[in-house]
């Protein structure tokens, strides 16, 4: 839709500028600026720079004597402290850590639950306790050091059904409200004639409020955003505090045992409340952001990314990749005005500028998606949850996301309570999804819509008796659809069926692509996952205006102290930012920050900065508080905090009017192309592109000059920048003559000596309502075209137009044919390969083929026939450890020993799968097949593999089976066999040769 919008232009501007502003008024470029909710600063995150941390020689000594601190750490407590594969982790655990970097003191946590520890430490098995409470009673026999957070209790209600007010004590006892068993406010909300649900466990308090179990519940709101993101309860926010003295604050210290005659005790309370009075409150706020966003199924990035140099060569090769998003699985990936958005669609942009790769984005549902990425048609989809059958097709990454499934059904269809209550009923379910095997063997009433909505959309009509989809999508369509008879009946549990996991597919024919996503989604810092879940699964703000501010009072009070915020900005990016007459700064970018300014109380000048050939550190000394139209591109390695992008702007190509369409900078190769380096990718372009003469021109306008006077070919920049200046000229010899697949990430740069600004404008941004934006660049676009419309220049170009339609459809259509004859060809080779590409070993297809072939002959001939399973012991953890760049390369590796071992006629080997191999031999007695086997294994652990920390060293375990084959034998019969001797020598303890000899 985009692409034929553009061609629009070019005819538009070849014909008349007035027909331009006509079509440009009826085709708006979506914007995709970010809609997302900060959250609250914790009650110590204020700007005050820490104190020192001042050490007596008595207190350092004692610390090199006694470094070791046992203190008692309360398990299970998400996300303070809890276990997560063995390892001890959490908010608690990270404040310890910190405390042991200041001091040097070892902590060595011990949990358990709080009487246990509690316990521990009042029999004086504990140096110290961790996130205690300050009492009275307490303080008797406790020293407790100063409070290092406040636990604030609150209310948590679902924004489908929002409470109406949460500090009415009257209406709060007319709702039911969830608590957990047994805490220390339930006897005062009993006494308060509150109607009180129990649950064991914080995730079925918030589930409870998630599936309208509950009306709302109370909990600590650290405690209660963690499990609601964590398990991807997208419905679930705070709803405010509860207006009852019962449920106060917690404070949590760490406590000490008083013992007058123990000076040690007092030296330890000492250096503990010495250290956590200077713990910087913004290491405390950093360490809260973590563990709000962690996800227990995801790993926590620190922003690098590190790849291997064949992930490097296959970044330099690689072609532009087709990657499939669901255009109806809000807020994941759908069209709005026809534009991409959703949480798959940022990190898709994200992995994009990460790594330089060009993503060209397929929408379509599910099913269609699902099909093209099977056959070939497309490289990488998005949303995909794995399942063993599809594993067969695709390279999983890693999951990025996780949301429970829930039961929808129509007002009055009574309690639901479980799977029982849908028996009998018609169930809906969306095609291929993928528990669609496991309910219709459940249900004998299923039937399966090809899109979401369809599904959502049945129910409401009566179709269907109840809907099975995803929590934050059904609910996403219910609110866009204002189908207001469908309620959640509840969470969707079954045998076997997990919660719906999120990951990228990628064809097996990229091995590599496969892991650069992979390291690409390690790399996402928990600031950017926080500022994109914030956007995209936060609680929606639909018919709600958000001119509120959105600012904290310790930021409103940085910026009056600040003043005026210089903001700077390049003069000539049409229709952004340009002149007016009288020489002052205007554009969409100019009309956004006065909005931001409006909304956040500042005032701001703009200065006009050019940074043509500036290197950052040119950029860092112009002084610059904000960067309001940076290109994330270009940013790297200067001084700058950088926002989530706010605009994709697409960059397009700008010829002769005589010049050929070019469909790619590959087009122009050996030809002279201007560009404005701060408008576009360059160093990208020029490693893209190296045969394309790129030349640094100083804009776009002298660029379009140049090319009308014949000293450029073509230029390159933002196509709305281009066609707006084009419909400004006083020539109709230029034109846009093609989109290329890269695009300008366009960011809010700020000074990274000025942390709290950079936070501020993230907040700034989000608040800003879409459709304002798109309304402000429109406006912008038009500037140019503001006179009368000739409807006979109109008339004359409508054949154009068609004819410009008629053009993009046919290379529409021949790319597609050329796409499909490519996979076909593709996939034939690969049905008539006989070769595993990782190992250069026969793949398990052809020797099963030649083995058959042999064992016949072998049983004709009385010859014996030797059948050999190989695996590869302990495969898993050198993957996990190592990554699997590395497994593939010990699989190679392998693979190259196995070869020239098995070659003496009558041999035959081949890779059976993952790490397993198979061979056959007719060669030799019983003896000498022993030794033959035997000496491979000594040669493989012989031969340890290079890695980056060393040598990794492999070895094998093989079992074989050996015999004539008889007349009731069979080649199966004679790999269960060989199969049975391999699992004997992996009993044994691996790295063995057992067999029937």
């Amino acid at each position: 839709m985009q692409a034929m919008g553009y061609d629009y232009l070019n005819a538009m501007a070849a014909c008349s500028r007035m027909c331009v502003a006509i079509m440009r008024a009826l085709i708006v470029i979506a914007l995709s600026f970010i809609i997302l909710f900060s959250f609250v600063f914790p009650p110590f995150a204020s700007e005050v720079e820490a104190s020192h941390l001042r050490l007596s020689d008595e207190e350092r000594q004692w610390i090199a004597e006694n470094p070791d601190v046992s203190i008692g750490v309360v398990a299970d407590n998400e996300p303070y402290s809890f276990y997560v594969n063995g390892q001890i982790m959490g908010w608690t655990i990270d404040v310890l850590d910190r405390i042991t970097l200041m001091t040097g003191l070892n902590f060595q946590p011990r949990m358990g639950s709080w009487a246990q520890i509690y316990g521990q430490f009042r029999q004086g098995s504990l140096d110290a306790v961790a996130d205690i409470s300050k009492t009275d009673d307490r303080s008797r026999f406790i020293d407790f050091t100063p409070a290092y957070h406040l636990r604030n209790t609150v209310l948590f209600h679902n924004i489908d059904r929002p409470l109406e007010t949460s500090d009415n004590l009257d209406a709060l006892k007319k709702q039911r409200i969830g608590i957990i068993q047994n805490i220390f406010y339930e006897k005062a909300l009993r006494s308060a004639d509150f109607d009180l649900v129990e649950y064991a466990t914080y995730r079925d308090l918030v589930a409870a409020v998630a599936f309208g179990w509950v009306d709302a519940a109370l909990a600590p709101e650290m405690t209660g955003q963690f499990f609601i993101h964590d398990n991807g309860f997208s419905n679930v926010a705070k709803a405010g505090s509860l207006p009852l003295a019962a449920v106060s604050l917690e404070d949590f210290r760490i406590g000490v045992i008083r013992d007058n005659g123990n000076p040690d005790q007092a030296l330890l309370h000492n250096i503990l409340s010495k250290a956590i009075d200077a713990l910087p409150n913004e290491e405390l706020e950093s360490i809260t952001e973590r563990w709000l966003i962690y996800r227990s199924d995801r790993p926590m990035g620190n922003g690098s990314l590190r790849l291997l140099p064949e992930e490097q060569a296959f970044l330099e090769d690689a072609s532009p990749i087709r990657i499939g998003f669901m255009a109806d699985y809000e807020p994941f990936s759908f069209l709005e005005n026809g534009r991409g958005q959703g949480l798959a669609v940022d990190l898709a942009q994200y992995i994009s500028s990460r790594t330089g790769l060009v993503f060209e984005p397929v929408f379509d549902n599910w099913s269609r998606l699902l099909e093209q990425f099977r056959s070939g048609e497309i490289d990488v989809i998005t949303n995909i949850s794995y399942t063993p059958d599809r594993a067969e097709f695709t390279l999983f990454s890693d999951l990025y996301h996780r949301i429970p499934n829930a039961v929808f059904v129509r007002s009055g269809f009574g309690v639901y309570s479980g799977l029982e209550d849908l028996e009998g009923q018609t169930i809906g379910i969306t095609r291929d999804v993928y528990y669609a095997d496991a309910v219709a063997a459940r249900f004998k009433h299923v039937v399966e819509f090809g899109t979401q909505d369809d599904l959502m959309q049945a129910l409401s009509d009566g179709l269907i008796d109840a809907a099975v989809t995803s929590l934050s999508n059904g609910n996403a369509i219910v609110r866009r659809l204002g189908l207001i008879n469908i309620e959640i009946g509840g969470e969707f549990t079954m045998d076997d069926v997990e919660r719906e996991d999120l990951r990228f597919g990628v064809t097996p024919d990229y091995p590599y692509l496969a892991s650069i996503i992979d390291k690409s989604l390690e790399s996402v810092p928990l600031s950017r996952w926080q500022q994109m879940e914030a956007r995209w699964l936060g609680p929606p703000v639909a018919g709600v205006t958000r001119r509120h501010s959105v600012l904290t009072p310790e930021e409103r009070a940085y910026l009056r102290e600040k003043g005026v915020i210089r903001v700077c900005v390049d003069p000539v990016i049409p229709p952004y930012v340009r002149r007016s007459e009288n020489g002052e700064l205007e554009g969409a970018v100019v009309d956004i920050m006065n909005l931001m300014a409006e909304r956040g109380g500042f005032e701001w000048q703009a200065e006009p900065v050019s940074y043509l050939g500036k290197n950052n550190a040119a950029i860092d000394a112009t002084g610059c508080d904000v960067l309001p139209f940076a290109a994330r591109a270009n940013m790297a390695g200067a001084a700058f905090d950088i926002s989530l992008s706010y605009l994709d702007v697409p960059l397009a190509v700008a010829s002769a009017l005589e010049a050929p369409f070019v469909e790619s900078l590959r087009d122009l190769n050996g030809q002279k192309v201007g560009i404005v380096p701060a408008h576009a990718p360059l160093d990208m372009l020029q490693v893209r592109y190296p045969y394309v003469e790129l030349e640094a021109i100083q804009s776009e306008s002298a660029g379009l000059n140049a090319v009308l006077d014949g000293r450029l070919d073509a230029v390159v920049g933002p196509l709305d920048g281009l066609a707006f200046l084009i419909a400004t000229m006083d020539t109709n010899a230029v034109k846009i003559s093609g989109r290329i697949s890269e695009t300008l990430e366009v960011v809010v740069a700020t000074s990274g000596e000025q942390p709290f600004l950079g936070r501020i404008f993230d907040k700034l941004v989000a608040g800003i309502d879409r459709q304002t934006v798109e309304t402000i660049l429109a406006r912008q676009k038009l500037q140019p075209f503001q006179r009368a419309v000739d409807y006979r220049v109109l008339a004359g170009i409508t054949l154009v137009i068609i004819l410009v339609v008629a053009l993009v459809v046919y290379w529409n259509r021949k790319l597609a044919r050329l796409n499909k004859a490519l996979n076909n060809a593709n996939q034939s080779l690969h049905e008539i390969s006989i070769t595993d590409g990782l190992t250069g070993l026969f793949n398990r297809g052809h020797f099963m083929e030649r083995a058959a072939r042999d064992f016949e002959l072998s049983r004709r001939n009385s010859w014996r026939f030797t059948l050999a399973m190989i695996d590869v012991d302990h495969f898993k953890p050198i993957n996990d450890r190592e990554g699997h760049i590395f497994g593939d390369r010990c699989l190679g590796h392998l693979g190259e020993i196995l070869k020239a071992h098995f070659r003496r006629g009558g041999d035959l080997v081949a890779r059976y799968g993952g790490e397993e191999f198979i061979a056959l031999t007719l060669s030799g007695d019983a003896g000498e097949i022993a030794r033959h086997l035997e000496r491979l294994r000594q040669e493989v652990e012989a031969s340890p593999v290079a890695s980056e920390r060393g040598y990794v060293s492999l070895t094998i375990s093989v079992g074989f089976y050996s015999a004539v084959p008889g007349e009731g034998d069979t080649l199966d019969h004679f790999t269960d066999l060989a199969d049975q001797h391999l699992y004997a020598a992996k009993k044994q303890g691996r790295n063995r040769v057992v067999g029937n000899i």
